[in-house]
């Protein structure tokens, strides 16, 4: 595996600089706009790490799918997937590069976002507030990176089995949305059927259950139906797909 070259060649272009460009911009907001705020809206004029996260948890809902999906897909859609094999024929050494490639922008772009966060929140609570609670970092753990990470996992399991930039993103972002709609939904009509199935397809709900220690084996579904068998229709159609 080779993922230098996957990370130059993603870095190395136009559009990835403003893709990252704005991500930046809207990460940096974002924290801003969640730990400077705070005192000013909260009753005792605290600033709270974990809300801060929650806050940048919206933009980087949307960036993390956008940049999984690019980084796996993306070549299948402008065709220059074909040089990259003529290059380098290890089809799955090369799905694999490309996926570490995505875990590490990814993995980076988050540690940043945290370490922003945590800032900001400092300042609005111990500068512009009565105080800080930087001691949410363990809610910060197990809810908030859970719900980042599902988005990660789904998102490269949509670029693996669709490899198409436009199809990975509809599908990558819009459907947690239809799952998270319509488990408001089962709760607002008090459906249990319903909310039944929407479990076993809701991974953000699955790994916080799993990463705070309350999982079943029932939380290990959405994973097999959304991560495990895209992935594994995704490797073998990566392996056989015809170039051009």
């Amino acid at each position: 595996m080779r993922p230098d070259i996957d990370l130059r060649s993603f870095f190395d272009t136009r559009g990835t600089a403003i893709l990252l460009t704005l991500s930046l911009l809207a990460v940096v907001g974002f924290a801003a706009l969640g730990g400077l705020i705070q005192p000013v809206v909260m009753p005792d004029g605290t600033s709270d790490l974990e809300l801060t996260v929650f806050v940048l948890s919206l933009p980087l809902s949307l960036i993390i799918p956008v940049l999984a999906v690019l980084i796996t897909a993306g070549e299948w859609s402008d065709r220059s997937i074909q040089n990259t094999l003529l290059q380098r024929p290890g089809r799955t050494a090369v799905l694999g590069s490309k996926v570490l490639t995505a875990v590490v922008v990814v993995a980076v772009l988050v540690a940043l976002s945290v370490g922003l966060a945590a800032v900001t929140t400092w300042i609005g609570g111990e500068v512009l507030g009565e105080g800080a609670i930087l001691a949410s970092i363990d809610g910060v753990m197990t809810t908030q990176l859970p719900v980042l990470g599902a988005a990660l996992l789904f998102s490269l399991a949509m670029g693996i089995v669709l490899q198409s930039t436009v199809l990975g993103l509809v599908a990558a972002i819009g459907l947690p949305v239809v799952v998270s709609t319509a488990g408001t939904i089962a709760m607002a009509v008090g459906s249990q059927g319903l909310a039944d199935v929407i479990r076993a397809v809701d991974l953000q709900s699955a790994l916080v259950a799993l990463a705070s220690g309350e999982g079943t084996a029932l939380e290990l579904v959405p994973l097999l139906l959304l991560v495990a068998v895209p992935t594994a229709l995704g490797v073998q159609r990566w392996r056989v797909r015809e170039v051009g």
